[in-house]
């Protein structure tokens, strides 16, 4: 990694959190990195930097450790061909209205503990819940492509956000279904909905994050036919006193 290490200040983390926050882009790190680094974020005032790795990169997850990055999350993307469709969506799966957003919060509220935000203590937990409310309510807003709901017994049960990339590749971005009302395979009305809307839209494939002690989530993926793409160590260093 040169002397102007690669990294980038994240605004809206920043502001969000009320804590000056970057990322490290490089994607590998050696074990000369960590004091760039280390200058490099009290030059900026940075307080918290992310940085992921590769789970197969030893050196880099080596060189992170010992320079006091702390792993928080394993994060395994998984990806499954698309074969085109005419959008059809499930039944009790459709397109997300103004007045579900209520609900949406509510459920993203108390839905993604799983997540990386939540293993790091440095974090509170009631801005980590307000995340992922801000989250859907920006994908409703148009931060995704598609917003759909799943509807139980007259009420909200479930959504998922999907967001279109480029090379004709989807991307469930996120997706929860009502503490209350899992085990109904509501999640996997939302997946086939995600790639029924993805597949008339063009993709020809379609990738997820979940994190590895998400088993609910992997059972259902693997389920649905999505296979490991990747497997990432994610970290947090927070390089102050």
């Amino acid at each position: 990694m040169p002397e102007s290490p690669a990294c980038r200040l994240l605004a809206w983390d920043s502001q969000f959190f009320g804590r000056r926050i970057a990322q490290v882009c490089a994607p590998r790190l050696a074990a000369g990195d960590a004091a760039r680094i280390r200058r490099w974020a009290g030059a900026h005032g940075v307080e918290c930097l992310y940085f992921r790795a590769d789970a197969g990169d030893g050196e880099s997850i080596r060189a992170a450790e010992e320079a006091g990055f702390r792993l928080t999350d394993v994060r395994v993307t998984r990806e499954r061909p698309l074969d085109g469709g005419d959008g059809a969506l499930p039944g009790g799966v459709e397109p997300s209205r103004d007045e579900d957003l209520p609900a949406l919060r509510e459920i993203a509220r108390v839905s993604h503990r799983n997540t990386r935000f939540y293993q790091d203590p440095r974090f509170p937990r009631e801005r980590c819940d307000a995340l992922y409310e801000t989250w859907i309510a920006n994908a409703c807003a148009g931060r995704a492509d598609e917003v759909l709901v799943a509807r139980c017994e007259g009420r909200v049960a479930g959504y998922v956000a999907c967001v279109v990339e480029p090379e004709e590749t989807g991307r469930i971005d996120l997706i929860a279904v009502a503490p209350a009302l899992r085990g109904r395979r509501i999640g996997e009305a939302l997946v086939r909905g995600a790639l029924a809307r993805l597949a008339a839209r063009g993709c020809r494939r379609v990738r997820v994050a979940s994190q590895a002690r998400n088993i609910e989530a992997a059972r259902l993926y693997e389920r649905m036919g999505f296979r490991t793409l990747a497997v990432e160590h994610s970290y947090h260093l927070w390089p102050g006193p």
